[in-house]
């Protein structure tokens, strides 16, 4: 009866285990293909390893594109990007592979089965998207958020004598400790001018964050460093007016929350006053 009542607890839990085990041997055989790479290989393992390196590239595939995702999500480890689909994969087969057998076992019925594995391929397959989505959407708005912080203390250091260069350089390293997803994309920034120039990098920095405040960050620098004019002021109203343009819209947003209670006011008062008023003269009529 325990087994029946935690049916999908149980086949979760063990598909989870499972796929510890798969990581860990999928490890072992990915270091391996690479040290073989550079080694060289002997005959008969050949064959074998190339299958294997067939079978790590198919999972391993679309890898540029799901690293900029975890990236704008504010997941930097290079090991979630490669294993991504695995541990989405990995999970998901093997909770269906336990769901099936536990089904022919006679533990489980049909409709039991079909639910655990709608719930499993939607907590596997389909929740990790939404949630990376979700997770990168909101690290945008809040690094945006932060821009007018940012501009501030480049505005310092900038009167202080410092290049552009050299400020975000400064503030990579400073702000760590303040906020890690704006420091990053700082670091990101400072790392791709060493490689094709500040102007080119800093174009860059918009398709990181791409909002209007970023865009007007961008196209103010690109300005000054292409005219030469002084950054300083420009920057300095440029913080004041996103300060500004951030206060219009939460103001929006306070403006729109009338509306929006209004709503569940309708629902759960309006709603049962009708009832107790009507309640009363219906029954009379059908009495």
């Amino acid at each position: 009866m325990l087994w029946q009542n935690n049916f999908l607890v149980f086949s979760v839990i063990i598909s989870v285990l499972i796929a510890l085990l798969i990581f860990r041997l999928w490890d072992a055989l990915v270091s391996r293909l690479n040290v073989n790479s550079f080694l060289g290989e002997t005959e008969d393992d050949r064959k074998w390893l190339e299958r294997m390196s067939i079978a790590v590239d198919w999972f391993s595939f679309n890898q540029n594109e799901m690293n900029k995702k975890l990236i704008s999500a504010g997941i930097y480890s290079t090991w979630v990007a490669r294993r991504y689909y695995l541990i989405k994969i990995i999970p998901f087969t093997m909770s269906l592979i336990v769901i099936v057998i536990s089904f022919l076992k006679g533990y489980a019925s049909l409709q039991l089965m079909i639910v655990s594995i709608s719930v499993v391929a939607i907590t596997f397959l389909i929740a990790p998207d939404i949630y990376v989505d979700a997770l990168g959407k909101k690290r945008i708005r809040r690094i945006s958020g932060r821009l007018p912080f940012l501009l501030d203390l480049m505005t310092m250091c900038v009167h202080t004598g410092m290049t552009i260069e050299a400020t975000l350089e400064h503030l990579a390293k400073e702000l760590v400790t303040v906020d890690r997803d704006l420091a990053y994309v700082v670091m990101k920034t400072v790392e791709r001018a060493r490689v094709i120039g500040i102007e080119k990098a800093i174009k860059e920095f918009y398709e990181t964050v791409p909002t209007s405040e970023a865009q007007s960050f961008v196209m103010t620098l690109s300005q000054s460093l292409q005219y030469g004019s002084s950054v300083g002021p420009v920057l300095a109203n440029l913080s004041a007016e996103i300060r500004e343009i951030n206060m219009m819209e939460l103001e929006e947003k306070i403006g729109k929350l009338g509306a929006k209670m209004s709503i569940p006011l309708i629902i759960f008062i309006m709603v049962p006053i009708v009832v107790l008023i009507a309640a009363p003269g219906i029954m009379r009529m059908l009495g």
